[in-house]
């Protein structure tokens, strides 16, 4: 579902104090709505991106063994430092 652009009178109804302001707080909206939008789309919603630490990050899986994922689209290496026993 999008998100309507804001209406600038509904802001001045709140706070009319807010006029000098409205540029910059339409254009914060807006970068909201771009955001809600991609995670809409690409993540399945807050609900899912916010889950994110289920899957990356050090979990335990269903043999009892420890795995280690990590989101980096663009890196060309990687490396896992310290010390682990079997």
């Amino acid at each position: 579902m999008s998100t309507k652009p804001l209406n600038p009178q509904t802001v001045l109804e709140i706070d009319g104090y807010l006029k000098p302001n409205l540029p910059a707080i339409i254009q914060r909206h807006n970068k909201f709505r771009e955001w809600k939008e991609a995670f809409q789309k690409h993540e399945g919603g807050y609900d899912r991106f916010t889950k994110g630490y289920l899957k990356y990050g050090l979990n335990v899986g269903p043999k009892n063994e420890v795995i280690y994922r990590e989101w980096a689209p663009n890196a060309r290496e990687a490396f896992l430092i310290g010390d682990f026993s079997e």
